[in-house]
């Protein structure tokens, strides 16, 4: 089984766990709509999604290490967030949620 472990970590701060990821080796395990995604693509989804959750997005990166610690993902919180911007998929459940994160955004301004 696969193991990632998301940490969100600012400068000058100690990294703070996220969340931890567990994939199983059998991609009959997994829910029919993430069937398709490899390791990878599961990783970076969940990392645009922990981007989403993330207040203060100037300062924060997100780092993604494996099971044995390695470094495997190390994204700033805007990268992450332009990729859902620029994710192809119209029906991507990511974003709507970041539309509905700006206009909310928006409206507390006004």
């Amino acid at each position: 089984m696969a193991v990632f472990t998301f940490e969100i970590v600012r400068h000058g701060e100690a990294p703070v766990i996220a969340e931890i990821l567990r994939l199983p080796d059998e991609r009959a395990m997994w829910c029919r709509a993430e069937a398709w995604l490899s390791d990878e693509r599961a990783v970076w989804c969940r990392a645009e999604a922990l981007a989403l959750r993330i207040e203060n997005r100037d300062s924060a990166f997100i780092r993604v290490k494996n099971s044995e610690g390695a470094t495997v993902v190390r994204t700033g919180v805007a990268t992450a967030l332009a990729s859902i911007e620029k994710c192809s998929c119209v029906a991507c459940p990511l974003k709507r949620e970041l539309e509905r994160g700006v206009l909310a955004e928006a409206s507390r301004r006004n």
